[in-house]
């Protein structure tokens, strides 16, 4: 039984392609095409103020999020501004923070968009739609400046004072998703839902479709994820927006990759990153490469898997895309892993920690701190092991992540076998299978499953 366990340490040598999904890997695998929000844009800045707008979205600490709806939200924040500069009495030090804005720096508008909250809440119900766009204006900056909790009590406000406005709750659903709140955010996007369908908008639905989602993916709820981006993807289709039948692409080979369907998974991301070259679109494009080597790091095609994500991180350092980094960072810190290079693989798996952390994300937080137990596992420090398992196992469970959980139930019961604790292995192990099969991700199940009969058949 000690030879067993020995030799199906969670990686050690050759790891198996599945041993590495197992193995906290798969949880590199951000849903990269997120927050598919796309409305009408209503004020179109000048040619100034759309360099701004591209400035500022690259000082964003999420920028894969800053497509089109972030954009353009924050477009009508710097008119908004614009707007207050040559009103007959503009606010003091609009000037300054115009010019700071410009540096990327958002604090002054900030504070100028909070006062102005404030007055325009005095005047009472009748300007509250007017206040809703200035709270909206302040979770806008805010959010660039990764201030989650400024942004999130400002998106709060802007809904409780303009409940019929899809963006606010768009948003709000964004950040609750972010701070692992997925029950909220399910409630902010079923208000969008509600508000599309009410003014029978097809985008907002169609935006709505793709987050609840995004937040059912988190979960791990392969099926109900699968059923939103369908309806997602009907709809962009027949709007023609391919930009978003590209996100609806990309995310659903992320389904069929957890799934362990691998051949609908390079299909689907073929045709995400497909659209996405035509389009132009480079850090979607990242993402696309990115899947892919996810696809061929699965199948044990290593040289091919390394290929895709040096591509993914070259663009995403071009494009200054911190969270695209990490992801690519532990990524390439998997790679090596496999290959048994555990110095180049601590080096990628602790700069993608530090980017994590930097950012507040604790999902890759999460999943960095689950793959730096496996290096400390194959050099033997178990103790050590133990302590970033279960680092992980918190986080996962404290954002709601089952996929995460089973993934660190896993790696824990093959910690406990090595050590010696054959009972303490078997319940993490069946406790893991049964999160597993309740997810969907039947071929995970049934390589743990296997584990538990040969260990128990060796007992």
């Amino acid at each position: 039984m000690w030879t067993w366990l020995r030799k199906n340490a969670v990686p050690l040598g050759a790891l198996s392609a599945l041993l590495a999904v197992i193995g906290f890997f798969i949880f590199q695998v951000p849903d990269r095409f997120k927050e598919t929000k796309k409305p009408e844009v209503v004020i179109v800045p000048s040619k100034t103020d759309q360099k701004l707008v591209g400035l500022l979205t690259k000082q964003s600490a999420e920028q894969e999020k800053s497509n089109k709806f972030l954009r353009e939200e924050l477009s009508k924040a710097i008119a908004a501004l614009n707007q207050l500069q040559q009103s007959p009495n503009p606010p003091k030090g609009i000037d300054e923070a115009e010019k700071q804005l410009a540096e990327g720096k958002t604090e002054p508008a900030e504070n100028i968009f909070s006062k102005l909250l404030e007055e325009e809440k005095a005047e009472g119900p009748s300007a509250n739609q007017k206040a809703a766009a200035t709270a909206r204006h302040l979770g806008c900056l805010a959010y660039l400046r990764n201030d989650t909790q400024l942004a999130f009590a400002a998106y709060q406000q802007a809904v409780q004072l303009d409940p019929e406005n899809p963006s606010g709750w768009n948003m709000l659903g964004l950040l609750q998703k972010r701070i692992g709140e997925l029950d909220a955010a399910i409630e902010s996007y079923n208000q969008v839902l509600a508000i599309g369908e009410k003014t029978k908008d097809k985008k907002w639905q169609a935006y709505a479709h793709g987050n609840l989602g995004l937040v059912y993916k988190a979960r791990g709820d392969l099926n109900r994820a699968e059923e939103f981006y369908n309806k997602s993807l009907v709809i962009f289709k027949d709007l023609g927006i391919k930009e978003h039948m590209a996100i609806d692409y990309g995310n659903l080979g992320n389904v069929y990759l957890t799934r362990g369907d691998l051949d609908k998974a390079e299909e689907f991301s073929n045709k995400a990153l497909d659209i996405f070259k035509d389009l132009g679109i480079k850090e979607n494009m990242a993402s696309g490469y990115g899947n892919l080597g996810n696809v061929y790091r699965i199948r044990g095609d290593l040289v091919k898997a390394e290929e895709f994500y040096s591509k993914a991180l070259e663009i995403n350092k071009e494009l200054g895309l911190k969270k695209g980094m990490a992801s690519n960072y532990g990524k390439l810190g998997i790679i090596y892993n496999m290959r048994v290079d555990l110095v180049k693989a601590e080096e990628f798996y602790s700069k993608a920690l530090e980017i994590n952390k930097e950012l507040g994300l604790k999902e890759g937080i999460a999943s960095n701190y689950g793959n730096l137990g496996i290096i400390y596992r194959t050099r033997g420090d178990l103790d050590k092991a133990e302590e970033f398992y279960n680092k992980a196992l918190d986080i996962f469970k404290d954002v709601g992540n089952k996929e995460g959980m089973a993934s660190s139930l896993a790696n824990l019961g093959a910690l406990k076998g090595e050590q010696g604790g054959i009972s303490e292995a078997l319940e993490y192990w069946k406790e893991s299978e049964t999160m597993f099969r309740d997810l969907g991700n039947l071929k995970q199940a049934e390589e743990v499953r296997g584990w538990i009969d040969e260990l128990e058949g060796g007992s």
